[in-house]
């Protein structure tokens, strides 16, 4: 059996180049650790301002809810520009999961009160938790058409209940795997079911009220 000769091995010189490399990765580590903090507090608001909206939007305070999306849009921003100085956080699943809820409060309001899709350019986004949170308005436009039905505003509900099935059968063409989209197959699968649930129940309305019979 041979062994490489240690002609050069000089084990005081290498664990001193070794201490000054974790030296330098221990700064960037620390400074991370701070960011991801500063990142997470942000965050919270974020998620908080985001349901406020949608819960806002689902009780008919449009002004409620787009002053709680201002105040969001101000607090994405600040985030945005955090995560971009470090691509390691930019790129990580709590960052993506913020950015979704944004993504979900800001669609939502965009097609209930302006009548328009905001892209993920427009959002300032990446592809992935703009899909994420497109996923999400979906259930939302579900609850949004039974509000309606519980009113006796079927047409108004079909008319949802058109969108989320459009928007449905646009995102279900996006055949990539979970890899690329994390989580995205399922949220498109359950609103699939959201979907046969809500037409089922929108006809048995119309068929019990006698709604839009000639």
């Amino acid at each position: 059996m041979s062994v490489p000769e240690l002609a050069n091995f000089d084990p005081q010189r290498l664990a001193e180049k070794f201490r000054a490399i974790l030296s330098e990765i221990n700064t960037v580590l620390s400074r991370r650790e701070e960011l991801r903090d500063s990142l997470i507090k942000l965050g919270r608001d974020v998620i908080k301002l985001s349901g406020w909206a949608i819960n806002a939007l689902h009780r008919g305070r449009v002004e409620e809810a787009r002053k709680y999306i201002e105040e969001m849009d101000s607090i994405v921003s600040r985030f945005r520009e955090m995560a971009k100085s470090d691509s390691f956080l930019a790129e990580s699943g709590f960052v993506y999961n913020v950015l979704s809820e944004y993504v979900e409060a800001k669609v939502f309001y965009s097609v209930v009160v302006e009548g328009v899709i905001p892209s993920h350019r427009e959002l300032s986004v990446p592809e992935v938790p703009y899909l994420q949170g497109v996923g999400d308005v979906l259930g939302e436009l579900r609850r949004l058409a039974l509000d309606y039905m519980r009113l006796g505003r079927l047409n108004e509900a079909e008319k949802v209940l058109d969108l989320m099935e459009a928007m449905y059968y646009e995102m279900r063409a996006l055949e990539y795997p979970d890899a690329l989209l994390p989580g995205v197959r399922h949220k498109v699968d359950v609103a699939r079911r959201l979907i046969d649930d809500t037409k089922s129940l929108l006809l048995s309305v119309r068929a019990r009220t006698g709604y839009g019979a000639s």
